[in-house]
């Protein structure tokens, strides 16, 4: 069912579970809880099911070091959560490109800082499964892979570095529409709009969560009491609530390592890049990156990525690397000199990195709560490790005689994907992580974390569909406590 807090007399709301926020975490994991006809979720929603500009500038925040977009400009307030902004077009209408982690991804590497997931790519694969059919793709994470694919003929000699994979791409109206009305329609599943989580009422001695304290446009608090509680608000608000919710002479809520906020990730995207064609051919080749429309396996893309143990050997960062025809950008070019230059479009992985953050800035919003700060910045490392892949890239492409490539050193890379990760970062040991393996958060015992915020490192990868497959993994886990009596 669906509530608008706004014209609700009660003050106080009950369930077994309450999940903060109605983005893909969020629906996904009402939705599956709801199988469970003796579970009663109620899910709070700061805003509606459509554009409301009031609950928007609740997502405002200022933006510290490098050029940074506003946290108002990347994160959306409605049913179906940002999925409402997301921008590639799949045809005559909007969808996400999808895309798990890699094996190595997962794993702890010395040469890589803050590495280590607590678990490996194999015990979330059947997660990814579940998640892939949440997302509308084909149900076998090997969809496309053995059709004919001409840009195999890119690499000419045998590459131990370079491999051809795949992007999917899946429509957004399943988060926006679809899991919205299902939710709507539910019995044990109450969808609350217009009730924005300000703040995290604990026990004495901060151990366990109590309620959830919303605020609504009327001026009247709302109490939400649960057994269990989820936040599901992005990589951004997940630590601001954190944040503000601590009691008098104690840390924030899993702030005992002073974690919650820090290492915060974005997947920058490095457009510097140019590759002239030996052979005007390879642009009908090239296409192959664009999307490809199949009929068993939806739409695809192909790209170009680091293989697993190039990786491991060579300590190589994460990315991916897309080739696309300046046609389609510059249509001017088309039969000006004998070939055309083919844009390199990189997205690569940043160094999580402890003063790249999210902390409490001084600005209040309309509910008194302080506004997010983002402390962002292009680092060193970052720089070094991007030098390294246009190199690689470079010297690869052209021994394999696909052309000449070029790259403008002075152009610095696009950290606008809107990739929020890391700032609740997972991890068995309190000293380094801020919820643990299960997504409960560290030294509380019944309040949980979900979304891309609890990645300890980001891999290249759009987040999507490993914050689904880490939803539907958490599912599974508060179903269990339920069981047992929370």
């Amino acid at each position: 069912m669906e509530v608008d807090a706004r014209a609700l007399d009660a003050a106080s709301l009950e369930a077994d579970v309450c999940v903060v926020g109605a983005g893909p975490a969020g629906l996904t994991i009402a939705r599956t809880l709801a199988t469970r006809a003796a579970t009663h979720v109620i899910v709070l929603e700061s805003a509606g099911r459509g554009l409301d500009p009031g609950a928007q500038t609740l997502s405002d925040g200022t933006t510290i070091g490098d050029p940074y977009a506003s946290p108002i400009l990347s994160r959306y307030r409605q049913a179906g959560g940002t999925a409402a902004i997301w921008n590639t077009w799949l045809g005559d209408e909007v969808g996400a490109k999808y895309v798990a982690l890699d094996a190595v991804d997962f794993e702890a590497r010395e040469w890589w800082p803050l590495s280590g997931w607590p678990f490996d790519r194999a015990s979330l694969e059947p997660y990814y499964d579940k998640a892939r059919l949440l997302c509308g793709l084909a149900p076998c994470g090997d969809a496309g892979r053995d059709e004919p694919a001409g840009d195999l003929a890119l690499l000419t000699r045998d590459s131990s570095l370079l491999t051809t994979d795949l992007y999917e791409f899946g429509p957004a109206r399943l988060f926006t529409d679809a899991y919205v009305r299902e939710l709507q329609r539910s019995r044990n599943v109450m969808l609350c709009l217009h009730a924005t989580a300000v703040r995290l009422g604990t026990d004495a001695d901060g151990r366990s969560i109590t309620h959830v304290r919303a605020a609504r446009v009327t001026g009247r608090p709302l109490r939400v009491k649960a057994k269990l509680y989820v936040l599901a608000t992005g990589g951004i608000e997940n630590a601001r609530l954190l944040l503000v919710s601590n009691g008098a002479g104690r840390p924030a809520l899993g702030n005992q390592s002073d974690l919650v906020g820090r290492c915060f990730m974005e997947h920058p995207r490095d457009r510097a890049g140019r590759l002239i064609p030996a052979d005007r051919g390879l642009l009908d080749r090239c296409g192959l990156h664009e999307f490809r429309h199949t009929t068993t396996h939806g739409v695809l893309m192909r790209r170009l990525t680091f293989a697993d143990e190039a990786r491991r050997r060579e300590r190589l960062p994460a990315m991916s690397v897309t080739l696309l025809p300046r046609r389609r950008v510059f249509p001017w070019w088309r039969g000006r000199g004998r070939n055309e230059p083919v844009g390199l479009l990189i997205n690569l992985e940043q160094v999580p990195d402890r003063e790249n953050r999210v902390a409490l800035g001084t600005d209040r919003d309309r509910f008194d709560t302080p506004k997010p700060e983002i402390h962002w910045r292009w680092r060193e490392r970052d720089r070094e490790n991007l030098g390294r892949i246009r190199a690689l890239v470079a010297a690869e492409l052209e021994r394999s005689g696909v052309g000449r490539v070029t790259f403008d050193e002075e152009a610095l890379p696009d950290p606008n994907a809107h990739h929020h990760m890391g700032t609740t970062r997972m991890h068995r040991d309190p000293r380094h992580g801020v919820v643990t393996e299960d997504g409960r958060v560290h030294g509380v015992a019944n309040l949980f974390v979900a979304g891309s915020s609890v990645f300890p490192t980001s891999g290249f990868a759009n987040p999507t569909l490993t914050i689904l497959a880490l939803a539907v993994r958490l599912s599974e886990h508060l179903d269990g406590r339920l069981a047992t009596g929370g």
